[in-house]
């Protein structure tokens, strides 16, 4: 009779030197596959993965090999779904490294419907007949031609409302970004402590120092991330406010300086210039002002954007309830709405005021 554990340890030699090739040397994959009539989809979790590597490693490929791991997921064991487990998270690792670098909305686009899903879910376990598995992990896999922004809308407005929701969407991508990195680094973790043979191969440990190196960097850019993400960093939008119109935007900060482009411009000349390269053809810009910015504070910038040719500013607000949608509010310097205010009062009454005697369209004055 053969000898149940010997033959789950052989299983288990052959598919980690066969793992380390795919994905610590970076090579191609060698097919070697238990021969037995029944491997819990052992096999076709092997050739799956060889599909990923020959798409190239790819976020597309990622997605495809995920969806294929979830179909084979109840006919595992669990020594199946501890090899599933271990290389879904080793593997996520190429393509987050692949897109990195680039601006997070580009890494929104390739990485939200395809990677992030898997990483985000619980880890991959063999069914158990007393288990009682998550009811929120099905909410973790992108809809049917559900659009990457969609994806992470729905999911921080449900699911993941704890770290999320209180982002505005434009910004739901670094928090939740950072989310991903930090449940990968602990799963990859775990499943390689729960990998005896691991410890012999040092491709293991690089995936975890890969993983852990995100974390930490993540680590140091998310609070300061998160603080700007508040939607208490805009003023709350009323009956009077317009659509989002989609302006060229700039942000005035309380220190009195236009930030563009990450870029910080003082009270002086080349402000103006910056505003009126900001306006291009136009003569309106969108501008984010603190509410509580005063209307002395605000009139600085209000007149520089005049000189620059603006005729009038669209100050952004948001909606007071979840996603915090984009509306707009339309100021000028020395022409418009009166609202009689006092020049310490704040962006938000003058706002709130406009709500109160006027509707969307109106031009406030502020002065």
């Amino acid at each position: 009779m053969r000898d149940e554990g010997a033959g789950v340890t052989a299983r288990k030699s052959i598919w980690l030197v066969a793992l380390c090739a795919w994905a610590a040397c970076g090579q191609e994959g060698i097919e070697v596959h238990d021969k037995g009539t029944t491997d819990y989809n052992e096999s076709a979790l092997h050739k799956a993965i060889d599909g990923f590597v020959a798409a190239g490693r790819t976020a597309s490929a990622y997605a495809t090999l995920a969806a294929t791991v979830r179909g084979l997921r109840p006919g595992m064991d669990k020594s199946v779904a501890e090899q599933a487990e271990l290389k879904m998270v080793v593997l996520a690792l190429g393509p987050i490294k692949q897109l990195h670098d680039r601006p997070i909305l580009e890494q929104v686009e390739a990485l939200a419907t395809t990677v992030w899903p898997t990483l985000l879910a619980p880890r991959i376990e063999a069914d158990a007949i007393l288990q009682t598995r998550d009811a929120k992990a099905s909410h973790l896999v992108p809809k049917p031609d559900e659009q990457p922004r969609a994806y992470l809308e729905r999911l921080c407005g449900s699911v993941l409302a704890g770290d999320c929701k209180h982002v505005v969407p434009e910004r739901q991508g670094s928090v939740v970004d950072a989310l991903v990195i930090h449940r990968a680094t602990e799963r990859v973790r775990n499943a390689i402590a729960d990998c005896m043979l691991c410890g012999t191969e040092p491709g293991w440990r690089e995936a975890v120092v890969g993983w852990e190196a995100l974390d930490l960097e993540a680590n140091t850019w998310l609070p300061e991330v998160t603080h700007k993400a508040d939607p208490s960093n805009w003023p709350i939008a009323g009956a009077a406010s317009d659509d989002d119109p989609g302006l060229p935007e700039a942000e005035f900060t309380a220190r009195g300086e236009l930030l563009v482009d990450a870029h910080s411009y003082g009270p002086n000349t080349q402000r103006i210039d910056i505003l009126k390269e900001l306006r291009g053809k136009d003569t309106v810009i969108a501008l984010h002002i603190h509410p509580e910015m005063t209307l002395d504070q605000t009139r600085s910038i209000l007149i520089d954007a005049r000189k620059a040719g603006c005729t009038r500013v669209a100050i952004v607000a948001r909606e007071g309830v979840y996603p915090w949608r984009r509306r707009v509010y339309w100021v000028a310097d020395g022409t418009g709405l009166r609202a009689n205010l006092r020049a310490s009062d704040t962006i938000q009454l003058l706002l709130h005021a406009v709500d109160e005697v006027a509707g969307p369209g109106t031009v406030a004055r502020v002065d």
